[in-house]
């Protein structure tokens, strides 16, 4: 039964029964939430070998940057609603833009606003002693 499915199980059915329709194009929104190291690294050849051996298209939407640079041909990295950078994974690794380097290196104070407005988290711990 579908209910009986833990919710990798379900993922991979849902893959399985995309893949028999042989699409020319698989999105995968946020594939590795939720996942342990090994099944991440499992998906992360899956997704590679799909392009590889089906020829097609994948489109990866995901926060996990290391592993969808892995992949990757071509990466989009949106701000405030807009493509801020475009390109190789080796490109944004050297792209200099403040914004980009925030996301890539996890940076919490930037360009780019945590989405809950927010004194300086630096401050706030000097003040609580912490």
């Amino acid at each position: 039964m579908p209910s009986e499915l833990s919710g990798g199980m379900a993922r991979r059915a849902a893959l399985a029964r995309a893949i028999a329709l042989e699409p020319d194009l698989i999105m995968f929104d946020e594939p590795f939430v939720g996942q342990d190291p090994i099944t991440m690294g499992v998906l992360v050849k899956l997704i590679s070998e799909l392009n590889s051996a089906l020829g097609v298209t994948c489109v990866v939407v995901s926060h996990d940057v290391p592993e969808v640079l892995s992949i990757a041909d071509h990466a989009w990295i949106m701000a405030d609603k807009k493509i801020v950078a475009h390109g190789s994974a080796q490109a944004l690794q050297e792209n200099t833009d403040p914004r980009v380097r925030q996301f890539l290196d996890g940076i919490a104070d930037g360009p780019v606003p945590f989405r809950y407005p927010a004194g300086d988290y630096h401050l706030d711990l000097l003040e609580t002693g912490s």
